[in-house]
């Protein structure tokens, strides 16, 4: 058996069989689509191989299913990004979508055969949910939206989007709702937005005009209230999941740097034997864990049904700032050679950085941190 560094692979190690099948079947992959988009039309196969090494679409284990997640992210983290947004997507579908929907939908976006998104973030309103303009207006059975959605993970690729609105509600109310659109039946405009990293997970803008969708598709099984809790419950675990991305790289850099340092000399000695290189190593691992703990912290809390706002906003800021100081310090470990495209390092720091926006910015989350301790808000 292999050991990579730092992560020797034994027999009662749970994560030793994914990672050894990552490093043959999928490193190889993730190289070739480093700037370019995931070959969508493999996707089915590269679920059943990932799951055939201990990878679940589904996992039950919420905390088990981060460090599989996290295996991934290390050698593929766009691959990660998609899986990890259609995951999203199928639970929420699964939790309040019509019966037949959930038969349709569910089992295609397990198995990679189809993609979902989440649709939230606007052209003029990120983190500002109360000042969304995308409209869900009721004509009979069915819910006619017209909006735009900007910055959409898996967007221009995705089969069901749940899409948050300002919809018409019972007793002539208003409010954000979570509408299920399926882009088949109810069909939407995508482009894709290039961005600074993670080229490969693909964000895009998504128009809909007089798009039409049954009206289940909004209140659901058991009422549209309890459906934005969901998308509530779902932002605390796919904030969660995109930190471990952030680990995944973090650890990609320690690895690559931890074998660079070994055998670089200068001056007669190995680069690693300096105290600055050694600084920057400690404070690489350090973090690593750091924020592993944080963020297995946050999942127990949401598999255990608890709210978890301020443990995910803590995990998600400290995880991919972390990750922004891990990549750099390595590329900085590898001189200029760090700075070069032929090394991975300079695609795991653009990969990085682009983590500190995705799901709510740091400064958000830092606010979200200092209104749990404080018990006020900055918010208006």
């Amino acid at each position: 058996m292999t050991a990579l560094l730092g992560h020797p692979v034994t027999p009662d190690d749970p994560m030793g069989g994914l990672r050894e099948g990552l490093e043959r079947e999928f490193r190889p992959l993730a190289d070739r689509h480093t700037d370019d988009r995931l070959p969508l039309d493999l996707l089915p196969a590269l679920v059943e191989s990932l799951e055939g090494h201990g990878y679940a679409m589904d996992p039950t284990d919420l905390v088990a299913g981060a460090l599989a997640g996290e295996e991934l992210a290390r050698v593929f983290p766009s691959l990660e990004g998609c899986l990890m947004i259609t995951q999203g997507c199928a639970r929420y579908i699964r939790q309040a979508g019509p019966p037949e929907l959930r038969e349709r939908a569910v089992p295609g976006l397990l198995s990679g055969e189809k993609i979902g998104c989440i649709a939230s973030t606007e052209p003029n309103h990120g983190s500002n949910n109360a000042a969304m303009e995308t409209r869900a207006v009721l004509r009979g059975d069915e819910y006619v939206i017209n909006g735009r959605k900007r910055w959409i993970s898996n967007g221009d690729v995705s089969d069901y989007a749940v899409v948050l609105c300002h919809a018409d509600l019972e007793n002539g109310r208003q409010g954000i709702r979570p509408v299920i659109v399926e882009r088949e039946r109810s069909p939407y405009r995508t482009r894709d937005l290039p961005k600074l990293g993670l080229k490969a997970f693909v964000t895009s803008e998504i128009v809909f005009e007089d798009c039409r969708v049954p009206r289940e598709n909004c209140v659901g099984p058991d009422g549209s209230l309890r459906n934005m809790q969901r998308i509530f419950d779902g932002l605390q675990w796919s904030r969660c999941r995109l930190s471990l991305i952030a680990v995944g790289l973090a650890r990609a850099a320690l690895d690559a740097s931890v074998g660079h340092v070994r055998e670089r000399r200068q001056f007669g000695r190995r680069i690693g034997e300096f105290q600055l290189v050694q600084d920057k190593i400690a404070a690489m691992a350090t973090g690593i864990d750091a924020s592993r703990l944080l963020i297995h912290r946050a999942l127990a809390a949401v598999q255990d049904g608890r709210r978890a706002d301020r443990e995910a906003s803590m995990a998600k800021a400290y995880a991919t700032e972390m990750a922004v100081r891990a990549t750099s310090d390595a590329i900085q470990l590898h001189g200029a050679n760090g700075l070069s495209p032929d090394h991975p390092l300079e695609r795991h720091f653009r990969d990085a950085r682009t983590l500190t926006i995705a799901e709510g910015t740091t400064e958000i989350h830092k606010l979200v941190v200092a209104r749990s301790v404080l018990g006020l808000s900055a918010f208006q």
